[in-house]
């Protein structure tokens, strides 16, 4: 009975933490959804094909018929967009990842 009241409450914590993580993953996740779509067409096109689809730079200026470093720079203002965008969520994410 006592090794399950300790279990009970060792994963109660484990809980809380999971549940904190969730909620602040959900809400960064919401977050990052409205700021892509703040993003020009352009850029998110590119950002998306290469962070969630996972080509390539080539790749992605074969399917847009564009250059290489088109693709580079729109990548790049994109990242710089949602770093703006999203600077108060560093603070909460370096605690998430250093917990």
């Amino acid at each position: 009975m006592r090794e399950h009241a300790s279990f009970t409450l060792s994963n109660s914590v484990l809980e809380d933490v999971d549940t904190e993580e969730y909620i602040l993953y959900s809400d960064l996740h919401t977050h990052l959804e409205l700021a892509l779509q703040t993003l020009p067409a352009s850029y998110r096109e590119s950002f998306e094909m290469n962070r969630f689809e996972g080509l390539k730079y080539k790749e992605i200026a074969e399917r847009l018929n564009v250059s290489e470093r088109t693709v580079e720079v729109r990548i790049g203002k994109a990242l710089e967009l949602l770093r703006m965008q999203l600077k108060d969520f560093c603070p909460s994410l370096l605690l998430l990842l250093l917990s």
